[in-house]
């Protein structure tokens, strides 16, 4: 794995701190300092990740921004839900702090599988029925970007795994813990690929099970919204496939470029790696 000190080989897990882990727990790695461990998400992990993107992600991100997604009420609570829907899953990892147990990184990951003729896909589908006009836009770049390349004929699969949500805690920036999460989750699609049952069930609105069960990716996607994030990809060997501009997109009147705070922040790009 990428640059991943795996306790699992070393028989380090962090009992200096005594932390509780559960039943469902499945390590994928830590820091070269023992302080942050890389792990599937579980139910048990699940609220603090999605409080950290409250946090953090929906004030930092790019397209948050350039849609004015923390202006409109509720807009944040339906990303959440797309979170949790993308948890059924089974395939998202967190970065937790091993002293506080604290979630410091996630990346809600998404298996996508390939379109049947006439019927709309996930994204699609989500957008179609958001109520707030921030949360459909984001989810329409989404979509857009996605458009403007079939990965599934480009790389001729049927599966991927796509990593929707990268977040980081502000406190943990410049730690590498967002290029470890991407490292993970690529490493849990190479054993799926495998044939291995790393798939790890999450309850969601009180059902523990996991959806797209039997789906398995060959191809790991992203777009990246920032440099910071196409910086991981590149340093992840991940083929960049689609760019595009924010001055090219608007919401209420104004290009996304003009409300995004950090002006060296002006294209996305889409991104993908065989696994």
């Amino acid at each position: 794995m990428h640059n991943l000190l795996l306790f699992i080989h070393l028989g380090l897990r962090g009992e200096h701190c005594n932390r509780k882990r559960m039943p469902s727990y499945r390590l994928w790695g830590s820091t070269e300092d023992g302080e942050v461990e890389f792990e599937s998400l579980t139910t048990e992990t699940l609220e603090d990740a999605l409080q950290m993107l409250r946090d953090s992600f929906f004030k930092d991100e790019s397209i948050c921004q350039g849609v004015d997604l923390l202006s409109e009420p509720g807009a944040a609570d339906e990303l959440i839900e797309l979170c949790r829907l993308s948890a059924k899953d089974g395939v998202s990892v967190v970065a937790v702090e091993v002293c506080t147990g604290r979630v410091v990184g996630v990346s809600f990951n998404k298996i996508q599988t390939l379109a049947v003729p006439g019927v709309k896909g996930f994204f699609e589908t989500f957008a179609e029925n958001c109520k707030c006009d921030s949360s459909r836009a984001l989810t329409d770049f989404m979509v857009d970007v996605d458009s403007r390349l079939n990965l599934f004929e480009h790389y001729n699969v049927d599966t991927l795994l796509e990593v929707m949500f990268l977040g980081t805690a502000i406190s943990h920036r410049r730690r590498r813990i967002g290029e470890l999460i991407v490292a993970a989750s690529i490493e849990l699609g190479k054993q799926l690929k495998a044939g291995k049952d790393v798939k790890t069930p999450v309850e969601i609105h009180g059902v523990e099970s996991i959806a797209n069960k039997d789906a398995v990716p060959k191809l790991c996607s992203l777009i990246c919204s920032s440099l910071y994030s196409y910086k991981i990809c590149k340093n992840l060997g991940f083929d960049t496939l689609v760019t595009v501009s924010f001055a090219d997109y608007e919401f209420k009147g104004k290009k996304y470029i003009e409300r995004i705070r950090d002006n060296k922040q002006k294209s996305a790009s889409l991104v993908a790696k065989r696994l």
